[in-house]
């Protein structure tokens, strides 16, 4: 892009999305460009014109604050012996969509480099439902490499747990629509205090990516109202087989140990007294 139409990006992206709602000539006046300018940036992007640029720009709006009810309508309907092969198309499509973009590969290269990384702590958080995603990609670090820690759920856990967070530490944040705030404060204080945050987000984007140094998409593509994590949970067991990859004999050495340990720890666990039984210490 030419320096006057990246003066249209970064407007658009200091205010997004409200910024691209106002009129051309608008717009134009608050990026200190010509309308023309305006025109030829969203042609780039893929669009015919401003209106259909709106357009599309209106329906994003709309997808992220959709709740439950409003998904219910359209999506609440549907006939129960179609439910499996309506689901099969959907996941399918959310996977594609998830795995098959042209940068994906660089953008987990560059996560699972600082996941990796033996001097940076990790932390992971989510949401109502995305904290089950983000619980999964703790517990497959935490095989891994040591130094892995779970955000709180509870807002009083989320907010000690924001203190503990360091400059230099990672900070692996799961946010899907409808976005839960007290998740992405947790991405504001860690990026305040010098953490690399990592956003794993829907094509909605949430408001967390304004503190993101990395961002990942997953697809929500489902048959029911309810989006669908199956991209989210793909993208963790990517990183996974990359870390592993990445860490090497490192790795390798940290599941053998704990392996080990997991042994020992049954045979003593099986050795232990009963209370009250034979031999038992009262």
């Amino acid at each position: 892009m030419t320096p006057s139409e990246r003066r249209v990006a970064r407007t658009l992206l200091e205010t997004y999305p409200t910024a691209g709602l106002e009129s051309l000539p608008q717009l134009a006046e608050g990026a200190g460009v010509t309308g023309p300018t305006v025109l030829r940036f969203v042609r780039k992007i893929g669009f015919e014109g401003y209106p259909d640029f709106q357009r599309s720009l209106r329906r994003e709006v709309q997808a992220r604050t959709e709740g439950l009810p409003s998904l219910y309508r359209t999506k609440g309907g549907i006939q129960a012996d179609e439910v499996l092969r309506l689901s099969h198309e959907a996941f399918t499509t959310a996977l594609d969509a998830t795995l098959a973009s042209s940068s994906l590969d660089r953008d987990l290269s560059d996560v699972v480099a600082v996941l990796c990384d033996p001097k940076r702590h990790l932390w992971f958080v989510g949401g109502r439902f995305s904290q089950l995603v983000a619980s999964y990609l703790w517990l497959q670090m935490r095989f891994l490499r040591p130094g892995c820690a779970l955000v709180g759920e509870a807002p009083e856990r989320r907010r000690l747990d924001g203190l503990e967070i360091e400059r230099r530490d990672v900070l692996c944040l799961f946010d899907y629509r409808r976005y839960q705030q007290d998740t992405v404060a947790v991405g504001a204080a860690a990026a305040d205090r010098g953490a690399v945050v990592v956003v794993f987000t829907d094509p909605w984007l949430s408001p967390a990516v304004e503190h993101a140094r990395h961002v990942l998409i997953s697809h929500a593509d489902s048959s029911s109202p309810f989006d669908s994590l199956l991209g989210a949970f793909a993208l963790t067991e990517v990183i996974a087989a990359k870390a592993v990859v990445e860490l090497g004999e490192a790795g390798r050495a940290r599941v053998a140990e704990g392996d080990a340990f997991g042994d020992g720890f049954h045979e003593a666990v099986v050795a232990a007294p009963k209370v009250g039984g034979e031999g038992a210490t009262v």
